[in-house]
């Protein structure tokens, strides 16, 4: 009869336990355009937190440094985004020169293809009667306007938002690790486990995150470079696109080729060119992977590749693209708070290397 009972009470706890962590995913996905801005803001809070430390530590009050902080943060997102917006403009507006070409990649493509989408369209498109006309509809004005409009204001909060998060969370911070601390249990084990997951936590995603922006900044700035003394257009644009695509493991570094080559064929048209262009981004992104990381960021969140790709698809698919940006310290904070939990440490050793 106790058996039976403790079975049933086990049962009881993994279910309640799998309806907990459904909810969360549940409520991670509802408010998500809340908790996508907090979250970058929290983990940008990390990376900035060793300058907020160091300039404390030379009688600057932690107020102060915290906004010295997130202003030095927001001065460099603005930098990047409007060199972005400005090399992107450029290239829109260029993309009439490219007309011809355009035509002809589409025309050989077309060809190519010509066949199959044929048939294609004899199995999906139905054949409209005689004197029958089709209307396509289109947006309306009032309404177009209206949705750039609702859309720039949620980017607008959503940036808000994360500037303030990132100071309280800069300017806050100990005094909430304090509070954490003392609310954490009448044991000193249970206090102790949690300051060493704390400090773990900062230590690793402090400076895997500086690393990382370092090492990707660097790589954006060789590319560009090199892609400058190659000839190829827009080497500004394609560098920035490396080093933020570089951040996304995996799948990031994969689409980044797209871009480069995809210049490659409308500028000079040639299989050669494209195949160089194409040749020195993996060349790079090779050398980077394969000798640089492993020297500078080495095993530091101590993650296994398919913890990192599954999480890394999970994450998108909750989140959508910034998902993928925040993937990796993601699970290096689940995997680290799992690990000094005795009941959860199953959890870190499958997440774990």
């Amino acid at each position: 009869m106790p058996e039976t009972i403790s079975r049933n009470s086990l049962v009881t706890e993994r279910s309640l336990a799998i309806l907990a962590i459904g909810a969360v995913l549940g409520f991670c996905w509802l408010a998500r355009e809340l908790l996508l801005p907090t979250v970058l803001a929290l983990f940008l809070a990390f990376t900035l937190q060793p300058l907020v430390a160091w300039l404390e530590a030379h009688r600057i009050p932690r107020p102060l440094a915290a906004l010295l902080g997130t202003l030095l943060a927001t001065l460099v997102v603005a930098v990047i985004a409007a060199l972005l917006y400005d090399r992107i403009s450029s290239f829109v507006q260029e993309l009439p020169g490219y007309e011809d070409r355009i035509r002809a990649a589409t025309q050989a493509l077309f060809r190519r293809y010509t066949h199959l989408r044929a048939q294609s369209d004899q199995l999906a498109a139905t054949k409209p009667q005689p004197g029958t006309v089709k209307v396509q509809e289109s947006v309306p004005l009032g309404q177009l306007l209206l949705g750039t409009a609702q859309g720039a204001l949620a980017a607008a909060a959503a940036v808000t938002l994360a500037v303030f998060v990132l100071y309280f969370a800069l300017a806050e911070g100990p005094r909430y690790r304090r509070k954490l601390l003392e609310q954490a249990g009448e044991t000193a084990g249970g206090r102790e486990r949690l300051a060493a997951a704390l400090a773990e936590i900062q230590r690793d995603l402090s400076s895997y995150l500086v690393n990382r922006i370092v090492l990707n900044a660097i790589l954006g700035a060789v590319m560009a470079g090199v892609y400058a003394l190659y000839g190829l257009e827009h080497a500004v644009v394609w560098g920035l696109t490396t080093a933020l695509l570089h951040f996304v493991p995996y799948v990031g570094p994969a689409l980044g080729i797209v871009l480069p080559s995809a210049m490659a064929l409308l500028q000079y048209g040639t299989a050669g060119h494209v195949l160089a262009v194409a040749g020195i981004y993996t060349a790079l992104v090779g050398l980077q992977g394969n000798v640089v990381d492993p020297i500078f960021l080495g095993k530091q969140l101590r993650l296994n590749s398919l913890a990192v790709f599954l999480g890394s698809i999970f994450w998108f698919w909750i989140w959508g693209p910034v998902g993928l940006f925040l993937a990796v310290p993601l699970l290096s904070t689940l995997r680290i708070a799992c690990s000094h939990i005795p009941r959860a440490r199953f959890v870190a050793a499958f997440l774990a290397e």
